[in-house]
């Protein structure tokens, strides 16, 4: 028993360094963009223990996926779909496209997903591959100036190379982040089909954030971020992907917080994950199931003195530090 234990430590110890140098990584690697926003490669702990007719053309949905998530970005808006291929200086967005941050966010993604910049080597697909890069400068216009001026419409399209088809798959508000608690923050899941150089065409899902401004009476993306998903890390070294064993050992082992069973309910991608603490708190951590079955870590919540859920901030690898300062 003393011996598993040992060996749990060290694990999660060498875990914690694995994240640290992965945010160091994270930090480095700002500019690279991926379909618009930035992207940040998704962290594995490689040493965890195993346990014609644009209605006929939108009917054509089983040669698209492969998964039979609904769908969210199935819009057909003709007044944008009338400004593609002009410069991006010549659009101009109607305000019903931008009246609320799901609005922008599902039109933004209606507009991408006949989008198409494949290199010239990749053999995918044959002719002309849906809109091909007409839609590019409508989409651009659906960030905030700023975030524009940070990355100018040839990096934006460049971004994209190799995606020649985007579903948005999962849509939700989300709390802000530490920092800026008070920020308009949603996750997204999208489902690509890649280029391939093999000649053939490849499905990728990619997980992120998408931050939004309040312009008045609109709303714009201010900034994206975005992780792809593996397939075959956590069925191989999976307890940090597992809702229930990811609270056991990050908040239980690490942190001590967890004195009572912890509970999961289930709706949809959607797990909620209750417990108590030794003063008899009430918590409960908030996951998103990926399309590759990870349990995702979205926010933490701890009911107040009037029965209310209240978004607080829980940091497991602190809980770390503090022990090995002790040790």
């Amino acid at each position: 028993m003393l011996k598993n234990k040992k060996r749990l430590i060290c694990t999660a110890i060498l875990g914690v360094i694995c994240i640290s140098l992965y945010f160091d990584k994270k930090q480095s690697s700002t500019d690279t963009v991926i379909m618009g926003g930035k992207y940040i490669k998704e962290f594995c702990m490689e040493n965890d223990k195993e346990v014609d007719n644009q209605e006929d053309y939108y009917s054509l949905e089983r040669f698209f996926r492969p998964s039979s998530s609904k769908i969210i970005n199935d819009r057909i808006e003709k007044s944008l779909y009338e400004m593609y291929g002009n410069k991006p200086n010549e659009v101009k967005i109607d305000k019903n496209m931008l009246k609320t941050p799901e609005d922008t966010i599902i039109n933004y993604f209606s507009v991408l997903r006949e989008a198409a910049n494949p290199l010239y080597n990749t053999n995918t697909g044959c002719g002309t591959m849906g809109d091909a890069k007409g839609p590019y400068p409508v989409a651009y216009n659906f960030l905030t100036d700023e975030y524009r001026k940070k990355m100018d419409y040839n990096k934006y399209v460049k971004s994209f190379e190799n995606k020649l088809h985007i579903n948005l798959v999962k849509l939700n508000r989300v709390p802000g982040d530490k920092n800026n608690p008070n920020d308009i923050k949603y996750f997204v899941e999208i489902e690509v089909i890649e280029g391939s150089k093999e000649k053939k065409g490849l499905f990728a899902y990619y997980y992120g954030y998408i931050h939004l401004e309040n312009l008045g009476d609109i709303y714009k993306i201010k900034d994206m971020v975005y992780n792809d998903e593996n397939y075959l890390c956590a069925p191989y070294h999976g307890w940090s992907y597992d809702a229930k064993s990811f609270l056991e050992i990050e908040y239980g082992d690490w942190c001590s917080l967890i004195d009572s069973e912890i509970k999961i309910e289930e709706d949809g991608y959607e797990k909620k994950a209750y417990f108590k603490d030794k003063n008899n708190n009430e918590y409960y951590v908030l996951f998103y199931q990926l399309t590759n079955g990870v349990d995702l870590k979205i926010a933490d919540y701890k009911k107040d003195k009037n029965g209310e859920w209240k978004v607080i901030y829980i940091e497991p690898e602190k809980c770390l530090d503090k022990n090995k300062v002790k040790n």
